[in-house]
């Protein structure tokens, strides 16, 4: 993440992903959207928004107080809603319980003037900043004169012309996790999916597998040895990959579609990277 979360005006240091999957006492879970460590040893809890239903801030709570009760650090919470919400309630006052979240609302933003800028940036080779590539993910919750899977689709474009390979990944993780939450068309999603897996970053994990792969095998010298040696070059190479995709900050379910790992696995990896 790094500097992309000063998109929402926060100025402080990412320096690891956060858990967001939390059991409690009674065994139900909440999975949140991004919970984010920053340097200041806090946590930074988003949540992404196309609807504002009145039991979604006793949720953020609850999922809060947990977070707070296991990781024993302050927690900063921020909702953020797509252009179709201008006006939520933030608080909450049960008494002895307080409650209250940041709301950050993108009805505010330009997404026809960001896609544009973007667009030209990256047509004139000018570096994205961090807050470019948050914008890239957030174009279709602005405001737009397009609808929203249609400025989707043209945030995918745009994640294709990245020259990093690091940040198309990022990119497009973030975008298929949003994609997931408010398009309700079940062909359009899977016509989203199916060219987000035609993109170079996924033939990237598959070549990088099929490499690590090759090599090791070469060294054992014998079929058996070969055979053997891509197993462990595969294994080898797909843990990297998920545990550098946990520290850019993507989400466990993706890094699972990509590598085809165990969502247990992947918690796994991200326990050792925390501790």
């Amino acid at each position: 993440m790094g500097d992309s979360v000063k998109f929402f005006g926060i100025d402080k240091k990412i320096i690891s992903v956060g858990r967001t999957e939390l059991t409690n006492i009674h065994i139900q879970k909440n999975i949140d959207d991004w919970i984010l460590r920053a340097d200041d040893n806090s946590y930074i809890h988003f949540e992404f928004q196309t609807t504002n239903k009145k039991e979604d801030l006793p949720r953020f709570m609850v999922s809060d107080a947990m977070l707070c009760y296991k990781e024993n650090m302050p927690v900063k919470t921020i909702v953020v809603y797509s252009s179709d919400i201008d006006e939520t309630n933030t608080k909450l006052d049960y008494g002895a319980i307080k409650y209250e979240v940041d709301a950050f609302y993108l009805s505010k933003l330009d997404g026809d003037k960001a896609y544009y800028d973007i667009k030209a940036k990256i047509e004139a080779g000018t570096p994205l900043t961090k807050q470019d590539l948050m914008s890239v993910v957030l174009l279709p919750l602005m405001k737009n004169s397009v609808d929203k899977v249609t400025r989707l689709e043209q945030a995918v474009g745009l994640s294709k012309e990245l020259r990093e390979t690091k940040e198309q990944l990022q990119i497009q993780a973030m975008i298929t996790l949003l994609a997931e939450k408010f398009i309700d068309d079940e062909e359009r999603l899977s016509k989203l999916k199916g060219a987000l897996e035609m993109t170079a970053v996924a033939e990237v994990f598959r070549q990088e597998g099929r490499q690590e792969g090759r090599q090791e095998g070469r060294q054992e010298g014998k079929k058996e040895g070969r055979r053997e040696g891509k197993k462990e070059g595969r294994k080898e190479s797909v843990l990297e990959i998920a545990r550098n995709a946990l520290i850019k900050g993507l989400t466990i379910d993706m890094i699972s579609e990509i590598t085809g790992l165990d969502e247990s696995s992947i918690r796994d990896l991200q326990t050792n990277i925390a501790s």
